[in-house]
């Protein structure tokens, strides 16, 4: 689709990265203003129509595939000497090209504890409503002439939403229509999608705002894919002025030299937009960063930006299983590409219904803890009355039901059904780091997640973990627990795993009453997270938006500190966490950083 031919091309700006903000900058920019060159060179493959891509349904199937790259942390001893492995896009479209597709917003406090002119929630809600055609709620808060389709799919689980629903009521939380609303913090939903509702297809940054420009041919705008940038060009004022790339290396890292470099100029504005991980790399490879990190990796330090590298976060994920009844239409067979019921998908995502038409999430939450529930999660106290307890909108945890086994179904008799239900953290106090290990750009970083070094983490997710079971015990369409993928409590606790539920004729879900858990049974838990926690991809904040002396790499404008001409623009400017999947947040930035770049560049934007 995209000419790679770039020879004769003079870019005015070169975006490094083809990810969810990467290819909403391109657009923008070459959208409104014919004259101005833009090139966009990415790691990646191209997307353009790629069946796994536009089909919502395929997400899991790309989980192993060539549009992920996967980073590996260096073991903790928080987890028991476990390393986490963090995957990232990999393609043109980044994230929003593989991801869950749970269409989450942060919370409005979220935005407004960044500090930041420019940068706050009422400053930024136009541009949320800006980037969205919403479906399913007619809020105030949701745009209704976006780029980005929102809805709730082309199929649900009828059963799941219903017992869903009545399970959540019964133990005295909400059920709201839209807790997409970015005030709402502790009630359930039923879950919206980033599928269109006419066509099926997933919403995903490069089909709705890059590819429609490079099939109409216009000249102004191009890409290079499976290039990877070495590091930016800086000339004796430390102003940005080209990049140096090389082809990929698949999408594995590797201790091969690189061929030598090509030189491509850009003539006003070098973007940086390689996604949390990468981009602390490019600009520490650029010269950009902590003396004592540049000088070890062997490269000449330029910029003395403490900063880079550092801040890491995440959301921290659990998921536990559960067996549910024959009727229930769960997304198993279609996971283990039934030939039937592939068929019968590839049929019906034509009319843009159907298995390929859905994410398999119906029902998810951002919920809060009651005091009494507070009280009794240690380390946990004071973050709830120093962070959470007067801000209302702050979800603690985040949970959703996939309709599916999230494993290995192997290990299980044959038409089984499952449900996954997970839990994550809605802002970890833990912070790790990523820093280059050398000049070569096909090695990987050294990485520390950082997961559960801050003790204030743990407790929220024991409290998410019973609070989900509980809403588990009260769905009538789940059978039962699956013990060897959830905590191995000891067989005589009252907390051991029920293979099947009792459920008599006389069953009631408002009369279940609570697991009750041993301080033994506490331990048990704590140890099971250790060992099977794991990413939500949502990582942030290595190249934070803040001063300078507390850390920050960009300013307000997205600009590098001590760079000229030279921006930032993905999830690592985010200087805390957002409480929601970030693949909304990550389109914002997009937005905001094209409004920022066309101001730089004196150009205007739709």
């Amino acid at each position: 689709m995209a000419s790679t031919d770039i020879d004769n091309f003079e870019p005015d700006v070169i975006i490094c990265g083809g990810g969810t903000a990467a290819c909403i900058i391109a657009g923008r920019l070459a959208r409104g203003n014919p004259t101005l060159n833009v090139l966009l060179i990415e790691a990646g493959e191209n997307s353009y129509l790629v069946p796994e891509v536009i089909q919502p349904g395929s997400y899991l199937h790309q989980q192993s595939g060539s549009r992920l790259k996967n980073y590996p942390s260096i073991p903790s001893e928080h987890l028991r000497g476990k390393s986490i492995v963090v995957p990232q896009g990999h393609g043109l479209g980044g994230g929003s090209a593989v991801n869950f597709l749970m269409y989450t917003r942060a919370s409005a406090s979220d935005f407004d504890d960044w500090q930041t002119p420019g940068w706050t929630y009422s400053d930024l809600l136009p541009l949320l409503k800006k980037l969205e055609t919403c479906y399913f709620s007619s809020g105030l808060t949701h745009g209704t002439w976006g780029p980005i389709a929102v809805s709730y799919g082309g199929e649900s689980e009828a059963n799941i939403v219903r017992d869903s629903k009545a399970a959540v009521k019964a133990i005295g939380y909400d059920y709201v229509q839209d807790a997409q609303d970015m005030n709402t913090g502790n009630a359930y939903s039923r879950w919206a999608k980033y599928v269109d509702p006419v066509s099926g297809h997933r919403q995903d940054t490069s089909h709705r705002y890059l590819h429609p420009l490079l099939a109409s041919g216009k000249p102004n705008i191009k890409v290079l894919y499976s290039t990877q940038v070495t590091r930016i060009l800086l000339d004796s004022s430390n102003t940005a002025v080209g990049v140096e790339c090389v082809p990929s290396h698949s999408n594995a890292f590797s201790s091969s030299t690189p061929p030598p470099p090509k030189t491509i100029l850009a003539k006003k504005l070098v973007i940086a937009s390689c996604g949390s991980i990468a981009t602390p790399g490019l600009l520490e490879r650029s010269g950009i960063g902590r003396k004592e990190v540049l000088e070890k990796a062997g490269i000449e330090h330029l910029v003395d930006l403490p900063g880079v590298g550092e801040n890491y976060q995440d959301h921290n994920l659990i998921f536990n299983t559960y067996e549910v009844e024959e009727k229930v239409d769960t997304h198993d067979a279609f996971f283990l590409k039934t030939s039937s019921i592939l068929c019968s998908a590839e049929s019906d995502f034509k009319q843009g219904k159907g298995k390929y038409a859905t994410n398999f999430v119906d029902f998810a939450g951002k919920i809060r803890p009651t005091e009494e529930a507070v009280s009794k999660m240690g380390a946990f106290k004071h973050q709830w009355e120093s962070y959470y307890k007067n801000k209302p909108d702050k979800p603690v945890v985040l949970q959703a039901i996939v309709n599916c086994l999230l494993g290995d179904h192997s290990k299980f008799p044959q038409g089984m059904k499952f449900i996954s239900y997970g839990n994550y953290t809605a802002y970890a106090a833990s912070r790790g780091s990523v820093h280059v290990m050398g000049k070569n750009v096909y090695e990987a970083p050294r990485f520390d997640s950082g997961y559960l070094s801050a003790p204030e983490d743990l407790p929220m997710l024991v409290w998410g973990y019973k609070q989900g079971r509980e809403v588990c015990r009260r769905m009538r369409c789940i059978v039962g627990e699956i013990p060897e993928l959830n905590p191995p409590f000891d067989s005589q606790s009252k907390a051991a795993a029920q293979r099947h539920f009792e459920r008599g004729d006389g069953w009631d879900v408002d009369k279940v009453q609570n697991i009750e858990y041993s301080e033994e049974d506490e331990k048990v838990i704590e140890e099971w997270i250790r060992e099977n926690v794991r990413t939500a991809w949502h990582p942030l904040g290595t190249c934070a938006m803040r001063a300078k002396e507390q850390g920050g790499v960009v300013d307000k404008d997205l600009r590098v500190y001590g760079t000229s001409n030279l921006m930032v623009a993905d999830m690592s400017i985010c200087p805390e966490n957002v409480g929601s999947n970030t693949n909304n947040t990550a389109m914002l930035v997009g937005e905001k950083a094209a409004v920022l770049a066309a101001r730089f560049l004196g150009v205007e934007i739709d």
